[in-house]
């Protein structure tokens, strides 16, 4: 299945929209505006809330994000290190072994499950951020959008912290 991930024009807390090839909506990512922690919602499109997605607070030497779900369990955990050569994420969740490796030029990933292929993860050149989610069908589609939403927010808070 392939989602596009894409930023709305104009929104203060990040909010994005999910969107299949034909553009028909599946999933809307609400922005909070004031959140240190970048939190992000990840709704179906009744606006019920399936995981929240925000950065860890403090950041000492990893760079961390967290997917919690509706019932406020945490189900995954997405960590990058500060100094590294490649642009590989680590996931703890109940999944197995999970890890999002790409390079460091540009947002272009591999998503590997149990050293595994499962799916593709790419930006699209656009003016806002766009993102494509391509995945095997076997696999939620609301969790590894709430995956790639958090390895944005890390992006985000990287890019930010090179800039201050």
């Amino acid at each position: 299945m392939e989602l596009l991930i894409q930023n709305k024009w104009v929104s203060f807390g990040g909010s994005s929209v999910v969107k299949t090839p034909d553009d028909k909506d599946v999933f809307f990512v609400k922005g909070k505006v004031f959140s240190f922690t970048r939190k992000k919602f990840v709704q179906d499109l009744d606006g019920k809330l399936l995981y929240v997605v925000r950065n860890k607070f403090w950041r000492l030497f990893k760079r961390k994000a967290f997917v919690i779900n509706d019932k406020n369990e945490q189900i995954a955990v997405v960590s990058r290190k500060i100094f590294s050569l490649h642009d590989h994420y680590f996931i703890t969740s109940s999944l197995g072994d999970l890890q999002i490796k790409g390079n460091i030029l540009g947002f272009d990933y591999n998503i590997i499950l149990n050293d595994k292929n499962i799916g593709h993860i790419s930006r699209k050149i656009s003016l806002r951020d766009s993102f494509i989610l391509d995945l095997d069908d076997n696999y939620d589609a609301a969790t590894f959008v709430s995956l790639v939403i958090a390895i944005d927010n890390i992006v985000d808070r990287r890019r930010e912290d090179s800039n201050n």
